[in-house]
């Protein structure tokens, strides 16, 4: 029986992949498979899964897709997945050992559908170690809900049971930025139960070209299409009122807090960046008119509250400036 399916999308990971391979064949867990999906990577990646495969056979499945994008090959590692639960590793990053091991455990524990590790942020060429965060992102660990809108909504922290994925028809967008914001968003709200574990088991190397470190502005815009996908959901699976607030605020806070403070702070031409901001303030009050008003508002720490205060009189040039004094500050 495979207890967990470890899906890895890769693509001009050459010179990563054999760390984070590494990593899944010698998991403490050992009724695993490791689903590598080559989405039509043109380096020399599948060199290196071969050697893998061919060293672990029974553990290691290789597939070549043609180029679809990291949630095309997601998609494509569901389909092929045998495991009662799944884990999503990037192929640039790696796991601990008994990642998938704590992780199925607490979740056959507590009958959870989704539960939620810590992680590492690793540097670049030296993996120093940046900083490690918490499972939870809210200072109340019992507040769930309060818990998932402030959390991270990357898949890679993360154990989703199987059949929460397939029976709720969830799957990732093709070729875009934020495919894991609508993914984890859906994911939680047909969840049945979610539970966390503060053990940071996850290593995320922050690379220059990662989206978390992009300066290309209009990919940003992407994230207004991840929040259509999850409201067109939630219509049609008749659970968009239920979850009206929270959706409301999930856009809020991606969109209106960190997607504007974002781009203020990316160094790239004004004019894009004013237009950027602009369309995202437009989708905002497009689709949450009384937005203002949202019940999890009071909950944003004081430095979040100060610049969402901020962004709603548009002092874009004061935000800049606060966070170049933090900037300093921090050296």
């Amino acid at each position: 029986m495979i207890k967990v399916s470890i899906i890895v999308p890769v693509y001009n990971v050459e010179k990563y992949i054999d760390k984070c391979l590494k990593s899944l064949v010698n998991q403490t867990l050992k009724e695993i498979e490791i689903i590598v999906i080559n989405d039509g990577s043109p380096d020399n990646s599948q060199k290196i899964i071969d050697k893998y495969v061919k060293k672990y056979p029974t553990k290691v499945k290789s597939f070549i897709t043609e180029n679809g994008g990291q949630g095309s090959a997601r998609n494509f590692g569901i389909q092929k997945a045998q495991g009662e639960y799944i884990l999503y590793v990037d192929s640039d990053d790696y796991i601990e050992l008994n990642m998938a091991e704590l992780l199925y455990k607490e979740a056959k524990n507590k009958d959870a559908d989704i539960v939620i590790c810590g992680n590492n942020i690793i540097e670049d060429e030296t993996y120093n170690l940046i900083k490690s965060e918490s499972s939870y992102s809210f200072n109340d660990k019992k507040d769930k809900i309060c818990n998932f809108i402030f959390g991270k909504m990357a898949v890679w922290n993360k154990i989703y049971k199987k059949d929460l994925i397939i029976n709720n028809d969830i799957n990732f967008r093709s070729r875009v930025w934020y495919e894991d914001v609508d993914f984890s968003v859906k994911a939680y709200f047909q969840a049945s139960n979610i539970t966390y574990l503060d053990i940071p088991l996850y290593n995320y190397l922050l690379r220059e070209g990662s989206t978390m470190n992009n300066q290309n502005v209009k990919r940003n815009l992407e994230l207004c299409a991840s929040f259509d996908e999850v409201i067109n959901y939630c219509k049609e699976k008749d659970i968009y009122n239920d979850n009206y607030s929270e959706i409301e605020f999930l856009c809020l806070y991606h969109m209106y807090i960190c997607g504007i403070t974002r781009i203020i702070n990316i160094k790239a031409n004004s004019k894009i960046k004013k237009k950027t901001i602009k369309k995202y303030r437009l989708y905002i009050k497009d689709n949450f008119k009384d937005y203002k008003n949202n019940k999890y508002i009071k909950y944003l720490d004081k430095n979040k509250r100060l610049v969402y205060n901020l962004i709603n009189f548009k002092c874009y040039g004061l935000i800049k400036y606060m966070f170049k004094i933090k900037e300093r500050l921090s050296k």
